[in-house]
């Protein structure tokens, strides 16, 4: 896998029928609206069964004076509707992963990289909002375990390597657990499937919690996000959506543990309403501790990134890989 980024998502076109008002003073369907002025007030993903966007992530975590780095690629593609409309995506991730731009080289790292393939690929059932809301392919991905156990035997021995397969099979087998785990400690998921399509009202603001993988109790309502849609879009014809939010105190305590506060920019594109980009931050303040995170990801392979025909289909190969150079040149644009 070659170390190279760049930044997007999408949804669906079914159930949806909606057009962007973009697009009708324009006049031109099959035009980028560069610098148009944004008249409609309601987000609705868009995105064909069996097409599929492949994506760079990067993951910043900090505590203190401790940095790490995580960067992978994922593949996620829209399946056949679930029996309730909701919609259902899988999801591949790249089985090279790096960490502060190196292989997994502890053992701890390597284990927890091998353990944590078995989940992919991984089917969720999304929500008209763009939630995930449940594992659809639990019952497979059990079975899958089978053979990762053993293949993890014959690399892996000792006291601690038992301990982990204990803690491990203990969230696979419950699938409660295990949805928890997956849908709502995963920094990626979380900010992937956010609830952003939804009417945002004249003013185009919308005031939520928003909740993220934090080390928060059960009580803590999230982080109390203000939600708006710029009046414009970009230079580059993408909708902007800035998320600004404070983590709320718990109820019922009297000394607060945490405070911290989530931002946020998201880039759309103008047809379909998907992530074309997403750059977040979290900082939190936990007694006399800073944590600080950052994720960032971005579409690759596609240097159509906001235009209206740019799907790919699943049966289709691969488009050709941009030139490093390009990518790295383009996510700064995006975000500068």
């Amino acid at each position: 896998m070659t170390k190279r980024f760049s930044l997007l998502v999408d949804d669906d076109s079914q159930g949806v029928g909606y057009q962007s008002p973009l697009l009708e003073a324009n006049n031109e369907q099959n035009s980028i609206p560069i610098l148009k002025q944004i008249k409609f007030q309601q987000l609705n993903l868009q995105w064909p069964i069996n097409s599929w966007r492949k994506y760079g992530v990067q993951i910043d975590f900090s505590e203190g004076d401790e940095k790490n780095e995580i960067k992978f690629e994922t593949v996620i593609t829209r399946l056949d509707d679930h029996s309730t409309g909701d919609r259902v995506v899988e999801i591949n991730r790249s089985e090279d992963i790096w960490i502060n731009e190196k292989e997994p080289d502890l053992v701890m790292d390597k284990l927890a990289h091998e353990t944590g393939k078995v989940i992919y690929p991984l089917q969720l059932r999304v929500n008209a909002l763009g939630e995930a809301i449940a594992i659809e392919n639990h019952p497979a991905i059990v079975k899958r375990w089978t053979e990762t156990k053993k293949n993890l035997s014959s690399y892996f021995e000792g006291e601690f390597f038992d301990k982990y397969i204990f803690k491990t099979e203990a969230v696979l087998f419950d699938l409660d657990r295990f949805t928890f785990a997956v849908l709502y400690r995963d920094w990626f998921m979380q900010s992937y499937f956010l609830p952003i399509f939804k009417n945002y009202g004249e003013d185009k603001t919308r005031r939520d919690y928003l909740k993220f993988p934090l080390p928060a109790s059960f009580a803590n309502p999230g982080f109390f996000t203000q939600q708006t849609i710029v009046g414009h879009t970009t230079d580059q014809g993408a909708i902007e959506l800035i998320h600004q939010g404070e983590l709320k105190e718990d109820e019922g305590l009297t000394i607060q543990k945490y405070k911290g506060n989530y931002e946020a920019l998201i880039r759309l594109n103008p047809f379909h309403n998907h992530i074309v980009a997403y750059k977040g931050q979290w900082n939190i303040r936990e007694h006399d501790k800073d944590i600080a995170v950052g994720i960032k990801y971005f579409e690759l392979d596609n240097p159509a990134l906001f235009s209206k025909n740019n799907w790919t289909i699943a049966n289709q190969s691969q488009a050709a890989e941009p030139e490093k150079e390009r990518q790295g040149s383009f996510l700064k644009k995006l975000f500068d």
